[in-house]
């Protein structure tokens, strides 16, 4: 086994990048998530709530990327599911529990002059985590090269090749 980075990334299937793109933009999500939630943390649990489905998503995600064909795959399909969970909530928490009124405001600001945020909570934002979820999903159910319903070799799979040799694409 080689122990270099770029040896390690290239071996990587293009599912497998994807999963660590994702993985590094939920340490981003979560760094802005903690600065912009420094306030309320000491007021309401539920601030908590996406510091940490970031922080296991970061860390378990880690761990299940580096075990993606010993069953890292599913772990972080679940993972990236319970995304759509945290964005929901989010919403949900952001907009007071009235999530399609809040919507509906957002999407007239440009024509209701009157319509000021104020300090509320950007109702929208937390489907930040829903992107990162449906990347993720489609990274790890998809039918790519090391998925089991993928039957040849994906275009970004290069594992098992040789320097110039060309992988079956057809």
């Amino acid at each position: 086994m080689r122990t270099d980075r770029v040896s390690w990334w290239r071996e990587r299937s293009l599912n497998e990048r994807v999963v660590a793109a994702v993985l590094a933009g939920s340490a981003l999500l979560l760094a802005e998530v903690r600065f912009e939630h420094r306030v309320v943390l000491a007021e309401a649990w539920r601030a908590w709530l996406p510091l940490g489905y970031a922080a296991a998503l970061l860390l378990g995600g880690s761990v299940a990327l580096l075990r993606w064909q010993r069953g890292g795959r599913t772990v972080l399909a679940a993972l990236f599911a319970l995304a759509f969970v945290v964005g929901a909530l989010g919403m949900w928490f952001h907009s007071g529990g009235h999530p399609l009124t809040h919507l509906v405001r957002v999407l007239s600001a440009g024509r209701d002059r009157k319509a000021t945020s104020g300090s509320a909570p950007p109702v929208l934002a937390p489907g930040a985590f829903w992107g990162l979820g449906l990347i993720g999903l489609i990274a790890c159910l998809g039918d790519g090269p090391d998925h089991p319903a993928g039957a040849k070799r994906g275009a970004g799979d290069r594992r098992g090749e040789r320097a110039g040799e060309e992988g079956d694409q057809g």
